[in-house]
């Protein structure tokens, strides 16, 4: 697809695919889907956000709600709850400032189908002028105070009191919610990251650079560490001795008896340690929209990926990082103690640039360096083209850390190279 990545539309804005007319056209074309009645903004802290808010409201035409700088699940959560016929989330998610995109969600705050993304393409380059009517726009400042109340309902009983938690909110959107939703649980907050410029957003910082929270926890004495990223969909734990605990850390300490959902990208420990417990596991491709899919065809409750990207039974429809994080505490105060014997194979994931993204299936030798990984150490090889930047991620999991580096980075060259020479 030409506009739809993984999780969205990412871009840098005025570049293609983020202009502003292909963004009224969009516009016009989600106007179609959702019919008559309110739709919902939100937008996470980047320095573009308001001006693609204004192209995208333009090109919809009618009642409009800006809620401000809010998590993309607090429009889920605000959006399930009945409010709006859809909902739009300026974000580039764990990007940086640069790059901005949009998050479409239905009615009842889930994401569209591959299907539905394919219709809003084909309208947006030809949109039906006749359903675009007056702009009707108008700011609404309770979002947050909704959003904290519904999060809070998710988790009855819950209290933090005796325990000291620091929080990344990686200068995203929920640089006022995540300090707040966790003072009003009664724990001791250390927040960092929670000063937006519009273009420090996910800055060596949160999710995805969770060292320097790693670094915070040890040396403030807490019981925890919270890594979000941009938007505030994804979560990664910091125990009390700085040990860094991803997605799939979590789902081992969430599991649930009927089964658990990760993607192709889950690391071989999980799905080799709920086997030991008689749990299914089952792997969806990349993208909580997939991990969504299985779950909804199982009647799973929990599924998710090594990022962060959380879904469990009774949240929201899209994954909130703070909900992760809360009901991880739900289970124990002491994450440390719970997750001490979790030791996921040594892997090493490298992301390279890509000039082109040719199927890798026809890449001359590249099945053949596979198999010699395979024989010269690597208990697991994936590779995979991102959905939403022109880059290549190679997965190695190995018997020890040396060897996964090792493979890893001798798999990327080659398929760098034979890129370049096609």
């Amino acid at each position: 697809m030409k506009l739809f990545g993984t999780d969205g539309i990412r871009g840098k804005w005025g570049e293609a695919p983020l202009t502003e007319g292909t963004l009224r056209g969009l516009g016009a074309a989600l106007r179609a889907l959702y019919g008559a009645g309110p739709v919902l903004f939100v937008r996470d802290t980047r320095q573009s956000g308001p001006e693609l808010t204004q192209a995208l409201a333009a090109g919809l035409g009618g009642e409009v709600i800006d809620l401000g700088v809010l998590p993309t699940p607090a429009l889920s959560a605000i959006l399930a709850d009945g409010t709006g016929v859809g909902g739009l989330v300026i974000t580039a998610s764990h990007n940086p400032w640069h790059d901005n995109g949009v998050k479409v969600l239905l009615p009842g705050g889930r994401k569209p189908s591959v299907e539905q993304e394919m219709l809003l393409e084909e309208q947006e380059s030809a949109p039906a002028s006749n359903l675009v009517t007056e702009l009707r726009m108008c700011t609404v400042s309770t979002g947050l105070d909704d959003y904290l109340g519904m999060l809070q309902g998710k988790l009855p009983g819950l209290c933090l009191r005796d325990l000291k938690i620091a929080v990344d909110c990686a200068n995203g959107a929920a640089y006022q919610a995540a300090p707040q939703i966790l003072e009003r649980l009664g724990a001791k907050v250390h927040a960092i990251n929670v000063e937006p410029d519009g273009k420090n957003i996910n800055l060596d910082c949160g999710a995805v650079h969770p060292e320097q929270l790693a670094k915070v926890v040890v040396e403030q004495g807490c019981d925890l560490g919270i890594c979000l990223d941009g938007d505030a969909d994804r979560c990664v734990l910091i125990d009390r001795n700085g040990r860094i605990l991803d997605g799939d850390a979590i789902l081992w300490l969430l599991r649930e008896a009927q089964g658990v959902v990760g993607t192709v990208m889950s690391n071989a420990a999980l799905e080799r340690r709920l086997g030991e417990q008689g749990i299914p596991f089952i792997r969806a491709g990349v993208g909580d929209r997939q991990v969504a899919e299985v779950l909804r065809t199982k009647n799973w409750g929990l599924g998710g990926e090594p990022s962060g990207h959380i879904l469990v039974g009774g949240g929201f429809p899209s994954g909130d990082g703070m909900l992760t994080a809360l009901k991880c505490l739900e289970r124990s105060h002491d994450i440390t103690m719970e997750l001490a014997d979790w030791a996921p194979d040594p892997s090493k994931l490298v992301n390279v640039r890509v000039s082109s993204k040719p199927d890798l299936a026809l890449i001359p030798g590249l099945a053949q360096r596979e198999d010699q990984a395979l024989s010269d150490g690597a208990t697991r090889v994936l590779l995979r083209y991102s959905g939403t930047e022109p880059k290549l991620r190679v997965l190695v999991e190995a018997l020890d850390q040396g060897s996964a580096e090792r493979l890893a980075h001798s798999l990327a060259d080659f398929v760098v190279a034979a890129i370049a020479r096609i």
